[in-house]
């Protein structure tokens, strides 16, 4: 049996109601909150069937506005890196506002990590949505997000619906932190992870693509396997080195378009494991690096730098600067569908 609450979450600053759902079957809990679309609280049973909560997060709406990490949070309108902010759309060129030094990170200034989406209850969760105005942070077309949370058995499914008015770019994900021992049990590094690519795409000093793509056969990127986080973490490979730890794209193998294994990562602590599923091309994985100043999260624990990984489902980065890279163009009118699920055991 699913049930599905409402409760308020607190004010914002300008003293706006936000409301958070609470998802619950016999294995699993999630709460997720109408600020950002963003996943609070994810809670499944251990070993010893106690329930631990394995996301990143806080435990008020203030820190949420103030944070600037993207705990949890849904990205976009294009989520990762643009160079300079620019894309070309039917030839015309279109300055995003950049927000990550010379770069567009995440949707920019105020991304949708930062809006109040509107919720309506569904028989087994809920579904959050937001307009976004037509050049919103220089964006073309008006675009309407709908982000609908759902549980079903031990998973946590999440799809992402959109039309523009204009053609315009799409490319949305999750930015949840999850740590396997509990949000407040510190480092991932003895955790586990398993990507399912042969290729990885390397990273330029600013973190974006450059276009290439590597094998990850015989370098520390290889995670085929899986593999403790911190095993070759503080590597001086230039991609790790150059980035304090993993944060790159991977290209799922035998991608075509339905939903594949990306990857999954797993505690011999607590024994708990995470599946992550999805019909998006790339993934990526993302150890944490620069988490510290995220203040104190729940139960005024403290978050700090590799204390979560994420596990991004995405189109390739920064792609309107690399050829070879499919453009995340969503044309006017089109449905934009992005799955994503992460399934417990």
């Amino acid at each position: 049996m699913i049930t599905v609450s409402k409760n308020l979450f607190g004010k914002t600053q300008d003293n706006k109601e936000v409301y958070s759902y609470t998802l619950s079957n016999d294995y699993i809990e999630v709460i997720v909150s109408e600020f950002g679309a963003n996943i609070i609280s994810i809670k499944v049973p251990d070993q010893n069937n106690v329930l631990k909560d394995i996301v990143l997060g806080y435990d008020n709406l203030y820190d949420y506005e103030n944070q600037d990490k993207y705990i949890g949070a849904t990205v976009g309108r294009c989520a990762n890196r643009i160079k300079s902010g620019l894309i070309v759309i039917n030839n015309t060129k279109f300055f995003l506002n950049c927000n990550d030094a010379k770069n567009h990170l995440h949707g920019g200034n105020i991304g949708f990590d930062k809006k109040i989406f509107e919720s309506q209850k569904t028989e087994n969760g809920v579904k959050f949505s937001y307009t976004s105005s037509d050049r919103e942070e220089n964006y073309p077309g008006e675009l309407t997000l709908d982000v609908v949370y759902t549980i079903k058995d031990k998973a946590l499914n999440i799809q992402y619906l959109a039309k523009s008015t204009k053609d315009t770019v799409c490319n949305i994900t999750n930015h949840t932190y999850f740590n396997l021992n509990g949000h407040n049990s510190g480092d991932i590094l003895g955790q586990y992870v398993q990507i399912f690519a042969d290729y990885f795409t390397p990273n330029n000093e600013e973190s974006l693509p450059t276009g290439e793509i590597l094998p990850v056969k015989s370098t520390p990127m290889d995670f085929n396997t899986p593999k403790q986080i911190g095993q070759d973490i503080n590597s001086n490979y230039e991609q790790i080195k150059q980035a304090k730890g993993f944060d790159n794209n991977w290209i799922i193998k035998d991608y075509d378009g339905t939903i594949k294994k990306a990857a999954t990562a797993f505690s011999k602590e607590t024994g708990i494991k995470l599946n992550v599923l999805t019909d998006a091309k790339g993934v990526q994985f993302y150890s944490g690096n620069y988490l510290d100043g995220a203040s104190t999260g729940k139960d005024h624990s403290l978050i700090k730098s590799r204390y979560g990984f994420c596990l991004e489902c995405q189109a390739f980065p920064n792609a309107f600067a690399c050829p070879e890279f499919e453009k995340p163009i969503l044309k006017a009118g089109d449905l934009y569908s992005r799955k994503i699920i992460f399934d417990f055991s």
